[in-house]
């Protein structure tokens, strides 16, 4: 009887207590459920919220329909294999982004006055999350570029001297300022396409001027701060370089020495010479009249992971050259660089910043050439140069130049996907800055060049622009 009894308040109890668990179990999924339910309605209206600002947004500062915005695809599953394959087969760092582009810095230069620039500048790195320097260039109205351009002339007038004594030639049949000019040969004429200049031998100019305390003229000015650089002050106030710098032989006006060629030729040296100082492992360069491909990022990392170890420069911009001829290397867009002109776009290494400076501190050739006619004269001597075709910086259209007369040289092509166009298209002011890319009686000579020698099948509207096309290749070195 008492074990019956027992029995049964043990039953009891246990049934009490697996009643308790139950209850207790469907409180706890309850409260996940809610937790859950609570959690993804937050979410939905919170990305709802944001999807429908960012299509409103897109609405009212888009004035075109060829820029659309899908909300599903945020929340589209069919992404997933893709994004698993972009996290486990990328190099390093691949999809991480890194605010100077992987470089030590990015180096823009900008004349202060040039406020317009500056804040266009600041535009573009806002809108690509990347952080410029910019280096305050030297005007070509300063002190400094009269005391250069005074300098260079002397050293003309002595180089002329040591050819003529040479060669027998006449002043008037030296000249010519394009791709290994004259003006750039050196000690056994390395640089010169002259064989009448093979075994010239130019003297050291270390006493050429008893003024600069046994120093030839770049040593001197590098040996001072360059923010003492404006002490240095010309002999005769009112020097024209150009007219004593004129070069007779050259055919192309934009190729001539004058004060804003210098002045470009010294910032751009004074940019290397920071790079080399500071330590840089590689520093970007761009000039404040850029225009950037909106992905600049993911293909510039697609292409340094092609790039030898030695590299020295790298053109991600570039005009008026022939870089398309040569062999791709290891990337499609990656070219060994022949004779790129222009410097608004590019990269520069340690060893290319020390190869550079060696170079351009010869005192016989500084400043003797625009310093876009020295880069491409440079790799003649073993500088290890690549350049980005179709390249991914450009020269852009909208700003007045600070060199040439108007907006800047007439080669320009396109981007595939413009950051400055998207910029105006949120600004609204899109149809000001698109060129009408139909207009082929307009076409711009990069545009021509590339598909003429790119394509075995040119579109008819290309046809009419054959007479400029000859043009455009009889002046491919400008």
């Amino acid at each position: 009887m008492i074990a019956v009894r027992l029995n049964s308040i043990l039953r009891n109890q246990f049934l009490l207590s697996l009643r308790s668990l139950i209850l207790l179990g469907i409180l706890f999924i309850t409260l996940i459920f809610l937790t859950y339910f609570k959690s993804n309605q937050h979410f939905t209206k919170s990305s709802t919220s944001s999807i429908k600002f960012q299509s409103s947004f897109l609405q009212s500062t888009s004035t075109s329909d060829d820029i659309s915005f899908n909300p599903n695809s945020i929340k589209d599953a069919s992404l997933n294999y893709r994004r698993f394959l972009e996290l486990t087969t990328s190099p390093s760092g691949f999809n991480q982004h890194h605010p100077t582009l992987g470089f030590d810095h990015i180096y823009c230069i900008s004349l202060p006055e040039r406020i317009d620039r500056r804040i266009t500048m600041k535009k573009i790195a806002n809108a690509l999350g990347i952080e410029i320097t910019f280096i305050n260039a030297t005007s070509k109205d300063s002190n400094i570029i009269k005391w250069i351009s005074e300098k260079a002339y002397e050293i003309r007038k002595e180089k002329i001297r040591h050819i003529k004594k040479h060669t027998g030639m006449k002043s008037s049949q030296i000249g010519g300022m394009g791709v290994e000019s004259i003006w750039l040969t050196v000690n056994e004429g390395k640089l010169s396409n002259q064989d009448s200049l093979k075994d010239i031998h130019l003297p050291d100019l270390d006493l050429f001027d008893k003024e600069l305390n046994g120093m030839n003229w770049l040593e001197y000015l590098w040996s001072i701060k360059s923010e003492d650089h404006s002490k240095l002050k010309p002999k005769n106030p009112n020097f024209n370089v150009t007219e004593s710098m004129w070069d007779f032989k050259e055919k192309i006006p934009q190729r001539q020495i004058n004060s804003a060629t210098v002045s470009t030729f010294y910032n751009h040296l004074k940019t290397i010479r920071m790079i080399k100082e500071s330590g840089d492992k590689s520093a970007l360069v761009l000039e404040d009249d850029v225009d950037l491909e909106w992905d600049l990022e993911r293909r510039w990392r697609t292409i340094e992971r092609r790039l030898p170890k030695d590299w020295e420069t790298v053109f991600l911009g570039h005009c008026w050259g022939k870089e398309i001829f040569e062999p791709q290397v290891l990337h499609p867009n990656l070219h060994k660089s022949t004779s790129p002109l222009c410097l608004h776009g590019y990269a520069v290494s340690s060893l290319g910043a020390t190869k550079l400076l060696s170079l351009f501190n010869d005192p016989w050739i500084s400043f003797q050439t625009p310093i876009d006619t020295c880069i491409p004269t440079f790799i003649k001597l073993g500088l290890k140069s690549y350049s980005i075709e179709p390249p991914i910086i450009n020269q852009s259209k909208i700003l007045k130049s600070d060199i040439q007369i108007g907006k800047g040289s007439k080669w320009k092509g396109f981007l595939a996907d413009s950051v400055l166009e998207r910029i105006y298209r949120s600004e609204g002011v899109m149809n000001s800055y698109v060129d009408n890319i139909d207009d082929s009686n307009n076409l711009d000579p990069a545009t021509i060049f590339r598909w003429k020698t790119s394509s075995t099948n040119i579109n008819p509207q290309f046809i009419k622009c054959n007479k400029k096309l000859t043009q455009v290749n009889s002046n491919s070195n400008h």
